[in-house]
């Protein structure tokens, strides 16, 4: 159940402080927050947003079991902390991640724009695995969705859309902030797999993309991902560039 005191003959109120406070908040923060989740919540009163946190992190496959054991209290810590700056907004929890950090939400105009404020929160992203109505599009082609539907998995590319150039182009300092990127799409992209059927075979450090085994549920999420550019069978395992 949504906190607060919001009521229907408010959300329209809601909308136009959400044009005003909240676009001068994201511009504060940064841009942490997409035009289009703004014109949802402007639209509908409350939008489902994907929440990335603003801390330290790293794939548990690459840490001890006590440092993966810290790593999830140190990312319940940051939600619980989030949590408590919406107190009194205009929100509902949808999921919590607990080994990735980041949180999916449902907010209101007023909660949208405490996570513009907040320094608890890296970005904001439309969560599109709520199952609104799709837009005509084919990152995944129809011949994967049959062959998961025969096989129950299929081995798949995932491309990643963030910005992005060959090394050799680079500075030291764009090469580490292309690479910083590219993991925080991987994280996203994990984020919303979560609850499907879904293993990683490969993360890429250099270029924007993540090897996956997945299902049927976790191909539909791939297709509406808005971190996602499009879904290639993954015909040759190589090794990780």
């Amino acid at each position: 159940m949504f906190r607060g005191n919001c009521r229907w003959l408010k959300m329209s109120c809601c909308a136009a402080v959400l044009i005003l406070a909240g676009s001068a908040a994201i511009a504060q923060a940064g841009g942490k927050i997409p035009s289009e989740v703004i014109n949802q919540a402007a639209t509908y009163g409350t939008v489902p947003v994907l929440v990335s946190l603003n801390m330290p992190w790293q794939m548990e496959s690459r840490l001890s079991a006590e440092e993966a054991r810290g790593q999830r209290e140190a990312i319940a810590s940051i939600q619980n902390d989030l949590l408590n700056e919406l107190e009194g907004r205009t929100y509902k929890v949808m999921r919590r991640y607990d080994r990735v950090p980041g949180m999916a939400l449902e907010v209101g105009a007023d909660g949208l724009a405490e996570l513009a404020r907040s320094t608890k929160v890296k970005n904001v992203l439309l969560d599109r695995s709520r199952g609104e109505v799709r837009a005509p599009a084919e990152k995944v082609p129809w011949q994967l969705f049959k062959r998961a539907a025969s096989d129950g998995t299929v081995l798949v590319l995932a491309g990643l859309r963030t910005p992005w150039q060959r090394e050799d182009l680079l500075s030291e300092n764009l090469k580490a902030l292309q690479r910083k990127a590219i993991l925080n799409a991987q994280s996203y992209v994990l984020a919303e797999l979560n609850g499907t059927q879904f293993k990683v075979m490969r993360l890429y450090r250099t270029i924007p993309g993540v090897a996956l085994r997945v299902g049927l549920d976790a191909l539909e999420i791939l297709e509406k991902s808005p971190a996602v550019t499009n879904v290639v069978p993954d015909r040759a395992a190589s090794a990780s560039r």
